[in-house]
């Protein structure tokens, strides 16, 4: 059903607390001494927990530094106010504590699966968990501000959609004339495709009718406004994250980790809800 409160009644002011706390830890370790800085990082030929945790939150240079954080304050930005203006605070602080606290040792191990003699660092694979919690984010905002649902289908489609995204950025990097690369590229694209098109064609709602919906909701000032600010934010991180020339600068872009965060990001938060909703006994699913 269409709310017809205030956006902001889930608001606390608190909340600033623990959403700036990130980039202040990140200011703090940035102002350790280089020497104890590259002790964070986690090298994969010699990996451990404690780097494993650490390692997400060093960086060696201003300037990654400054994109990460920036990443961070625009994705968490969109996907706060979304979930305060959709009843679902609690919901996005869950996924926060596990996102700052249990990704960054998982994310580093899995990326031993490719061993080479480097290092990770920085926090760009916890920025694009974030990107991951805005497609349930978003689906959830039109739910319970433009009733078109439910999320739990809206969410997945969104998500294949942009795998499609992700898949034709990533090819960018590959010489052309792979074709084998080529045509495993275009396979996850229709295979995308596809899967969103299925959870496109569950959805209770045809075209017209979320068309009226839309419409109605335009006339609620502010509503269209952040929806479509979080999507255009959603949509762009992509071609940051997935540059068509990792390599291009002195600092090697890990899209491998980037992906891995995406995709654990998402699939963490819209599992847990799942699962939940389907849980015998009385209770909020949050």
């Amino acid at each position: 059903m269409m709310l017809t409160g205030s956006c902001w009644n889930g608001f606390h002011p608190v909340d600033m607390v623990a959403l700036f706390s990130v980039p202040v830890v990140l200011a703090i370790v940035f102002s350790l001494s280089p020497s104890t800085r590259q002790s964070l990082v986690f090298e994969y030929t010699d990996p451990s927990l404690v780097t494993a945790f650490t390692a997400p939150f060093v960086h060696l240079s201003v300037g990654h530094l400054a994109v990460n954080v920036l990443g961070y304050a625009v994705v968490v930005a969109a996907a706060y106010l979304l979930s305060v203006a959709s009843g679902r605070r609690q919901r996005f602080f869950v996924a926060f504590v596990t996102f700052v606290f249990v990704l960054p040792v998982l994310l580093s191990y899995l990326n031993l699966a490719v061993v080479r003699p480097t290092a990770g660092l920085g926090f760009s694979g916890i920025v694009m968990a974030f990107v991951g919690y805005l497609p349930l984010a978003l689906a959830d905002y039109l739910e319970e501000r433009v009733d078109v649902g439910p999320s739990e289908t809206l969410a997945p489609m969104f998500f294949f959609l942009s795998i499609a995204l992700v898949a034709g950025l990533s090819v960018q990097s590959v010489q052309q004339e792979r074709a084998t690369v080529l045509l495993g590229t275009s396979g996850i694209v229709v295979a995308s495709m596809l899967s969103a098109s299925l959870y496109w064609l569950s959805v209770p709602d045809r075209a017209t009718e979320i068309l009226a919906k839309v419409k109605t909701a335009t006339r609620m000032p502010g509503h269209i406004e952040l929806f479509s600010a979080a999507s255009v934010v959603f949509v762009t991180f992509f071609f940051v994250a997935f540059p068509p020339d990792p390599a291009g600068s002195a600092t090697i872009v890990n899209v491998y980790v980037h992906l891995l965060g995406y995709a654990l990001g998402f699939i963490t938060t819209y599992t847990t809800i799942v699962v939940g909703s389907r849980l015998p006994g009385p209770g909020t699913v949050v």
